[in-house]
């Protein structure tokens, strides 16, 4: 598998600086290939007529196919999913838990996964910063295995778990004086807020380099890192069930990994929409063979950008633009908002470190706020009037809305920050309230005392 995975490093090099149309042409057959393996060996495909489409002529002729999403995952058992034969104890699986707290299992077939392991060293070079020899402390909730060129030296990564408190990873990082940090944004924000300005001097002396992953950066947290931090910040953007689906240049524009990777952006009625236009972002992994995923929901949001990049790759570049379109909470006149108000409120809203949102089943909005340092009873009425004035301007209208006082935001079980979490659904929720001349709300959506800390 490594001698595998060291071939394909300068294929994956190569491919990023291929001819579009050559990469088109690569994209079409690879997809007709895992189209038809899917078909016959694997049952949640061969039991639906859907995808008895024959071979597809054009990349656009995919839209003829259905899109699946994660609910497909929860509901259906794995052995539905598998192609036959298919071991999860013999090949790479991964096990997820979502906002649901359900977990959701992937495999991966080794060529596919020893693939994108070669990618991700293009991923890190990318950035025109990082070297295989640098220090590199890693900020995640779980320990990869180590690999075997670590030994010699190379790629080497240092695993700082985020379940221990913070002034022991604080601790650690410092010890390590690593020149490369990477880490969820929620954690490298903690991070920051628990070193003193002599810790973060001494940590700016040896980093150059800062990648984040796996949450929606906005621009101002991403300028935040890099103003404290004193080092550039790269994004990269994956998923378990697909593994990588961008990373960034130099230039800071994410390049999609469609050597592997079909992408399509949909609208509101489930068509493609062209490239610029923003909608949901929806991917098939043509290179999988284990556990195929045609046309998967990935339930963000963003769009494709075709300008040419300064750096000479020839991908697509992609901006995420609002977070997961299932994490929204819904307002009574039926918009929604996405998690990115709430991470920008947290990010410019003075007073605010970091913030989180719970709705219940009757649309009303409980927001906890984490401040920064302790502000005094008089301040944090000064502070919730101030949150509640901006978010109703934000949604045009009012709405239950209870502001809560937090010690840290709530996380997932596989250590994101958990930053919406809605039980309400349907559009249309009663009492909706123009925010131009609108009455005060009644005293149920008054904003909590302060002092009193809300789960997080």
């Amino acid at each position: 598998m490594f001698l595998r995975e060291a071939w394909y490093v300068p294929v994956t090099f190569a491919r990023q600086y291929g001819s579009r149309r050559a990469l088109r042409r690569r994209q079409l057959s690879r997809l007709n290939r895992m189209l038809a393996h899917a078909r016959t060996r694997v049952p949640y495909y061969r039991e639906r007529p859907d995808y008895r489409t024959g071979r597809l002529r054009s990349l656009a002729e995919v839209a003829k196919l259905p899109v699946i999403d994660k609910e497909v995952l929860r509901d259906r058992p794995l052995e539905e999913l598998l192609a036959d034969g298919a071991e999860p104890g013999a090949l790479p699986t991964f096990r997820t838990s979502g906002s649901t707290g359900r977990r959701v299992t992937v495999v991966h077939d080794h060529h596919s996964h020893d693939y994108h392991l070669a990618s991700c060293v293009r991923r890190f070079l990318a950035t025109g910063r990082y070297r295989p020899t640098d220090r590199l402390s890693h900020i995640r909730p779980f320990a990869p295995p180590s690999r075997g060129y670590q030994k010699a030296g190379l790629f080497r990564r240092h695993v700082l778990l985020t379940d221990r408190p913070m002034d022991e990873i604080k601790a650690e990082l410092l010890a390590a004086r690593p020149r490369v940090v990477i880490g969820y944004p929620v954690h490298l924000r903690a991070l920051l807020r628990a070193l003193d300005p002599d810790e973060l001097a001494a940590l700016r002396t040896t980093l150059k380099l800062v990648m984040t992953e796996s949450e929606l950066l906005v621009p101002e947290h991403r300028a935040l890192l890099e103003r404290e931090f004193g080092a550039p910040v790269h994004d990269e953007y994956s998923a378990f069930e697909v593994l990588n689906i961008a990373y960034e240049c130099r230039h800071q524009r994410a390049h999609l990994a469609e050597d592997r990777l079909l992408v399509e952006i949909l609208g509101p009625d489930g068509d493609p929409l062209p490239d610029g236009a923003e909608g949901r972002v929806v991917v098939t992994a043509f290179m999988e063979r284990a556990m195929p995923l045609i046309r998967y929901d990935l339930g963000d949001v963003g769009r494709i950008d075709t300008r040419p990049c300064p750096c000479g790759r020839r991908f697509r570049t992609l901006r995420l633009t609002a977070g997961r379109v299932n994490d929204a909470v819904t307002l009574p006149t039926g918009r929604q908002l996405y998690p990115d108000t709430f991470l920008h409120l947290a990010a410019t809203f003075p007073g605010i470190a970091e913030c989180g949102v719970v709705q219940d089943r009757t649309g009303a909005v409980r927001l906890h706020v984490v401040p920064e340092g302790e502000p005094s009873a008089g301040e944090w009425d000064e502070l919730t009037a101030r949150v509640r004035e901006r978010l109703f301007a934000v949604a045009d209208c009012h709405f239950p809305l209870e502001v809560a006082r937090a010690s840290s935001v709530e996380i997932t079980a596989g250590g994101k920050g958990r930053f919406v979490t809605s039980e309400a659904t349907a559009p249309g929720l009663p009492g909706a309230v123009p925010s131009s001349g609108s009455p005060s709300l009644p005293d149920a959506a008054a904003a909590s005392r302060p002092g009193r800390p809300a789960p997080a």
